[in-house]
């Protein structure tokens, strides 16, 4: 009975290893460098994903696919067709130029984009980003 208690705790750790990762996700808000006061913070507002090295050789991805609800519209990306080169994130905020960069590791397959736009093409709401 041992080896199998034994076995059993080896095999664990194994199984876990293998669960779907958290997802990745930009943070909601930014507080650029310089603001102050009350309302500082800047909303999520979209994404761009390249592979390439931050700062270097950078290409943006387009989506792989992309659906039309109304103003509602979901982009995905798959990863995998990418991963000759590192893959990143750069994380957009509504009212600044300031940016967060996510590397993407190469557990996540896949990402997906979800935003509405008005009828001049402003992204509206609460877009939502996650790669899993």
């Amino acid at each position: 009975m041992r080896w199998f208690a034994a076995l059993l705790m080896l095999a664990v750790p194994s199984a876990l290893a293998g669960e779907t990762p958290a997802p990745l996700t930009c943070p909601a808000t930014l507080n650029p460098a310089g603001a102050a006061g009350q309302g500082a913070a800047r909303q999520f507002e979209r994404i761009n994903i390249y592979n390439g090295k931050p700062g270097g050789e950078e290409y943006d991805l387009a989506p792989d696919d992309e659906t039309k609800a109304g103003p509602r519209i979901t982009q995905v990306w798959f990863l995998k067709d990418y991963r000759s080169m590192a893959i990143f994130v750069r994380c957009r905020y509504r009212g600044t130029s300031a940016v967060t960069t996510l590397d993407v590791p190469a557990k996540y397959q896949k990402c997906r984009f979800t935003f509405e736009m008005d009828s001049k093409n402003n992204i509206t709401g609460k877009p939502e980003f996650s790669c899993n």
